[in-house]
């Protein structure tokens, strides 16, 4: 492929990510949403789509520190998108989202795109990551909150099937995450499965 192709690839990818957010009118209840642009976010090497609604919802936690500002929050989310780009050589940052515990979502990926969180769950799941270790110990209140408004957010919106199920990474991965208390949590939201 020519760069020439390749230039003109991009940008209509680019246009078709802006023409898709700018038709879609997200339900009153969504948690704020700071766009890839706001916390400095890099451009994904390949875009893959999924096809929507997905049928699961994969939760995380980014085993970082915590942040409880836009600020704190956008160093930590870009600092996982280098580790992922240059380290792991990921197309992008592995997470669909991220929530920040100052009760504000994070655009990872992205919406209807294929990330790289769980394997063999990437095309048909949105990756939801908390930002920091829950281990040891819950979230703050407002990032739990956000997370669960964003998820009734993407089920209004149509990102979601209406019967989609609810996991936390390590029922279909080797892996702790979300950690022992994030995941004591999520085993209480509407959705949660027990098994995929």
């Amino acid at each position: 492929m020519s760069s020439a192709h390749k230039l003109i690839t991009s940008f209509l990818l680019v246009l078709f990510d802006l023409l898709v957010a700018t038709a879609i009118v997200w339900p009153a209840k969504c948690p704020e949403i700071v766009p890839k642009q706001r916390w400095d976010g890099r451009a994904a090497l390949t875009v893959n789509y999924t096809i929507i609604p997905v049928e699961y919802v994969i939760v995380h936690h980014t085993v970082t520190n915590e942040c409880i500002t836009t600020n704190g929050c956008s160093s930590v989310v870009k600092s996982i998108q280098n580790f992922h780009m240059d380290e792991l050589d990921f197309h992008d940052i592995g997470y669909n989202f991220l929530v920040g515990g100052d009760g504000k979502i994070y655009e990872g990926a992205g919406w209807h795109k294929v990330g790289a969180h769980t394997r063999g769950y990437n095309s048909k799941s949105l990756g939801l990551a908390f930002i920091g270790d829950f281990s040891k110990k819950y979230p703050p209140s407002a990032q739990t909150a956000a997370g669960l408004k964003f998820i009734e957010c993407a089920l209004d919106a149509g990102e979601l099937r209406d019967d989609y199920k609810l996991l936390g990474a390590k029922q279909v991965s080797q892996t702790v995450s979300p950690g022992a208390y994030l995941y004591l949590q999520i085993k209480g939201w509407p959705n949660y499965a027990s098994s995929p």
